[in-house]
């Protein structure tokens, strides 16, 4: 369906930094969109996080992944690919306010879930299959979709994002443990590099 809304053109755009663990601003929930934000400058700022997230590249982003900690997400349901099997950019793209799960299937789905916030991390969950979603745009007005299946799992895993709730939260204490100490690892490795290209 396109750039829900007027489109900006590529000048307008700014791709924002990708908040990662263990941020802390990942683990607070989000608080609602209030009446008065809605309009041109929401529609903006969702704007530039869809193009944050196409950048990445990813399927969805939430508020709280952008310092935003809003009740916002954006996210490309299409599972259509192009002649050279790559996603169809921008056709089932969705700009959420205020989501919320109005119905879900106890049939369940599983799915290999990665996330940008949790870079080089994968682990698979079930989530409900089919679910049904409340949402406002980002002018307030008022929708409502069905999905399944992937789409679904896309859903889900942002709305995660706006409870201050990631991946490593629904895995265990080891796997979460293990995983934060690559993250030191990497981090001790990124100053090095930066302490020695300082030098020069």
């Amino acid at each position: 369906m396109g750039y829900p809304g007027r489109p900006f053109s590529q000048v307008d755009i700014v791709i924002l930094p990708i908040l990662t663990v263990p941020n802390p601003l990942l683990t607070q929930r989000a608080r609602p969109v209030r009446p008065d934000e809605f309009g041109e400058a929401l529609h903006k700022r969702m704007t530039d996080m869809a193009e944050t997230m196409y950048a990445a590249p990813g399927v969805g982003l939430a508020g709280p992944q952008v310092g935003d900690l809003r009740r916002i997400l954006t996210c490309d349901l299409t599972e259509d690919r192009d002649e050279d099997g790559r996603r169809e950019k921008g056709k089932a793209l969705f700009f959420m306010c205020n989501p919320q799960i109005v119905a879900a299937s106890k049939e369940q789905f599983r799915w290999e879930e990665g996330c940008l916030s949790v870079p080089e991390f994968w682990e698979y969950f079930e989530r409900p299959r089919h679910v049904t979603v409340r949402f406002q745009d980002a002018h307030g007005e008022l929708q409502e979709i069905e999905i399944s299946d992937y789409p679904s799992i896309i859903v889900q895993h942002e709305m995660d994002h706006l409870e201050g709730i990631t991946l490593l939260d629904r895995v265990s204490r080891l796997k979460k443990g293990r995983y934060l100490k690559k993250v030191k690892k990497w981090q001790r490795e990124q100053e090095r590099v930066e302490a020695e290209e300082q030098a020069w």
